[in-house]
């Protein structure tokens, strides 16, 4: 992954560089004012540092330390949250991040995954000043892979799992591989409604997208948080979030032909554009109502 720009607060360029570990991957402006720990979507989760390259580099650039874990698809949701979890925890430790604002952001199954990770580690989920949803999605099975529960009805078991293995690059498929995600859709709006202890939310719906979960996530926490919940409907699609950074050429090199592409690639991915900027107004202005809450308990 190549450099980007940071502006700090001086507005003195300095370049970020994305990190790993292998299974998560970073960038850490000088002096970041908040972390931000990111989960995409099913499948394109696995490499964030690539298919949501755009978002998450703008966040980087506005000050904000990214933590985005990769993980591979599973039906086991819960494991996967835990396992995120620790990662993230992890990170905080090592690059010493603890006692910053801690936010969480996630896309479609990544949504779902960040309600778990706060109640996988209740110590580090109480942390979290907010979350972001993008597309959230808790779909059950019947809707998220409806080919592979048609040939679960058809196919021997063992080949089957073959199939498994060799789609989600799992050494073992789970016990309940054909009955239901771990935990199910009712379990999850469970959880939601009785557990999850983030009260400042933001969720963004898009509207071409038929497939996600946001009107009924936003009855819950409405009803749980009142106006700490905040729901955007958004021009887009479910895809959205997605967006990769193209590295235009600056200087004297920047042709008319390079001029017209950046211009045809800044209009494909307007409503990208759009949803990041409203993320970045939310996020500074959480920052903000917590800055003003410190000031006054001060005096």
């Amino acid at each position: 992954m190549g450099p980007i720009q940071h502006c700090g607060q001086g507005c003195s360029a300095v370049t970020l560089t994305w990190q790993t570990d292998g299974e998560t991957w970073l960038l850490l402006p000088p002096q970041p004012r908040a972390v931000i720990h990111f989960l995409g979507g099913a499948f394109v989760g696995s490499a964030p540092q690539f298919f949501y390259s755009r978002l998450l580099e703008e966040l980087a650039r506005m000050g904000m330390a990214v933590v985005a874990t990769a993980y591979p698809t599973d039906i086991d949701h819960a494991q996967i949250a835990f396992k995120a979890a620790q990662s993230f925890h992890r990170s905080l430790q090592s690059k010493g991040l603890m006692g910053l604002p801690l936010f969480g952001l996630g896309h479609s199954l990544g949504g779902k995954l960040q309600i778990l990770s706060c109640l996988a580690l209740p110590s580090l989920g109480s942390q979290r000043r907010g979350n972001i949803f993008l597309a959230y999605s808790n779909a059950g099975l019947a809707r998220a892979l409806p080919v592979l529960q048609a040939l679960a009805q058809a196919w021997p078991q063992q080949q089957l799992s073959d199939l498994w293995r060799m789609w989600m690059g799992s050494s073992s498929p789970p016990v309940n591989l054909w009955l239901e995600f771990e935990p199910s859709p009712a379990e999850t709006n469970r959880l939601v409604e009785e557990e999850y202890p983030v009260r400042n939310n933001l969720l963004v719906e898009f509207q071409r997208d038929d497939i996600d979960d946001i009107p009924l996530l936003y009855q819950q926490l409405s009803r749980k948080y009142g106006e700490q919940t905040e729901w955007q409907c958004l021009e887009g699609d479910h895809l959205t979030p997605l967006g990769f950074s193209y590295p235009f050429p600056v200087g004297q090199e920047f042709s008319p032909i390079d001029a017209f592409t950046q211009l045809l690639y800044q209009n494909l991915l307007a409503p990208n554009y759009l949803m990041i900027q409203r993320i970045k107004a939310w996020l500074l202005a959480q920052l903000a109502y917590s800055s003003q809450l410190r000031s006054e308990r001060r005096s």
